[in-house]
């Protein structure tokens, strides 16, 4: 029965890499946003105090960085509290998920029928190449959403983007076709 268990573990392995994906993109959000709203807060209280606008005066121009600042320190909030509500339920659903496995993998480890047995061997010898390579491709897409976060986050000094060159398709020319007279 060890190949139901590694099929097990696997399938809890793939759970977790694709919550901690999941999480990652989170944050990489979260931070993108954050750096987003304060450059744009940067550059409206650069704007206001850099310029002489007519029938504005400093008192109205504090004012309206005040309340820049206002509506920064409420968005980056919400921000926040919304981020940290996603993972929650990610992790939910996560443990929901791996506690599902577990109950399905104990199951089947009580199973003491010869031909249940026998079955069961010969599916888990089945899927066993398909668990391998779903544990690869998850530890890949954690990897890249470790590059998506260093990227936005501004750790990781940007690699230049690689052009793909598609090829033009010969435009074909419209079939015309003689209209039917009527009989």
């Amino acid at each position: 029965m060890s190949t139901q268990t590694n099929i097990a573990s696997a399938a809890i392995h793939v759970v977790g890499q694709y919550n901690d994906a999941g999480k990652t993109l989170v944050g990489a959000y979260r931070t993108g946003v954050q750096r987003l709203l304060g450059g744009a807060a940067s550059r409206y209280s650069e704007f206001l105090g850099n310029r002489q606008i007519p029938l504005v005066s400093e008192q109205i121009k504090a004012n309206l960085i005040g309340a820049q600042e206002k509506v920064h320190g409420f968005l980056s909030n919400r921000l926040d509290i919304d981020t940290s509500r996603i993972v929650n339920v990610m992790d939910r659903v996560a443990a929901g998920t791996t506690s599902g496995i577990e109950t399905v993998a104990n199951r089947v480890a009580q199973i003491e029928s010869p031909a249940a047995t026998t079955v069961l061997n010969a599916l888990s010898a089945v899927n066993q190449p398909f668990a391998t390579v779903s544990v690869q491709i998850a530890d890949r897409i954690v990897a890249g959403t470790k590059q998506i976060e260093a990227r936005v986050s501004g750790t990781e000094e940007a690699a230049p983007v690689r052009t793909v060159k598609a090829k033009v398709a010969a435009a074909k020319k419209p079939v015309r076709r003689a209209a039917r007279k009527a009989a």
